[in-house]
Formats: structure tokens, C-alpha cells, sequence
């Protein structure tokens, strides 16, 4: 597990981003009963039915070119948690829509579009400081959340 990953990183190219994405969730259905260990159950379902079509993949400020070749040195004997860990970021990271609104708590981030796992309800929120809105008002951060699609964008 931790060799493929770190290959996979190593491979990383922005050009080839939907590639990339794509064979992070073939990781992951690969792995599935360890990803299962360490991931709620709702999340690691609706990831794993992920197709790289439904997403703005990449529109985060994110270097994830910095960010793929950093992991593939740090995920050098990491365990399998690490590993389930870091790539349920790295999907979050590729396939969040990132806004053009400035987090009104912080102001140090735009704002992401996230979803809930039954994809019912949309939020904004901001990985710096944590905060989530939905339809303009502040609320507590679910504990599952995954990136919205281009379809709940759109809406």
C-alpha cells in the first residue's frame, strides 16, 4: 500500500489531473477494507462512486503539484491510518470547488463548496479557520462532508 501511493505521488501531473483523481479512487476501492478502519463509512461510500467528470477538479489556490511530491517523501513508512488519511485530503483538495468569496471570519481563504454525503444539503466553508455555512448562516461543521459536484454548483 504505502509504495503505491508514493508512486502514485511521485507520477503526479497537473496536466494529467483527472487521471490522477481517477486513480486516487481506484486506490481507494483497491484498499477498501483498510480505508473502512479509519474513514466514516458515508464519506469513503459516496468517494468511492466518484468520477472525475462530475468535478471541477483543481480550482483550489492549492500548489498540488508541491503538495503530491511533499507526500510522496512524508508517506515513507507511514502507517496504513496516515495513508487513508492523506489521500481522503488529497481527493478533497482536488475536487473542491474553491469560490471566489473570501471567508468572512477569517478573510484569509476563499471559500469551498462542500456537500453532505446524501448530497441534500450545500455548504461553504473555509479549510483555514474551519467555518460552514449553509444558505448564509453560520452552523456547526457536519462531521461528514465531501466535495460538491458540478451539478450542485451549478444549482
Amino acid at each position: 500500500m504505502n509504495k503505491e501511493i508514493i508512486q502514485l505521488y511521485k507520477n503526479f501531473d497537473n496536466n494529467k489531473l483527472p487521471l490522477f483523481f481517477e486513480k486516487l479512487i481506484l486506490f481507494i476501492n483497491n484498499h477498501d477494507k483498510i480505508f473502512r478502519k479509519y474513514i466514516l463509512e458515508d464519506s469513503l461510500n459516496s468517494i468511492e462512486q466518484f468520477k472525475e467528470s462530475e468535478f471541477y477538479l483543481g480550482t483550489t489556490d492549492d500548489n498540488l503539484e508541491g503538495l503530491a511530491l511533499g507526500y510522496s517523501e512524508t508517506l515513507i513508512g507511514a502507517d496504513e491510518k496516515e495513508i487513508c488519511g492523506n489521500v481522503i485530503h488529497m481527493i478533497w483538495d482536488i475536487a473542491t470547488f474553491m469560490t471566489d468569496e473570501l471567508c468572512p471570519s477569517c478573510q484569509d481563504a476563499n471559500l469551498k463548496i462542500a456537500s453532505s454525503t446524501d448530497r441534500n444539503n450545500i455548504y461553504k466553508t473555509c479549510d483555514n479557520c474551519l467555518i460552514t455555512m449553509e444558505n448564509g448562516q453560520f452552523i456547526e461543521r457536519p462531521k461528514e462532508m465531501i466535495p460538491a459536484t458540478k451539478e450542485q454548483i451549478n444549482s
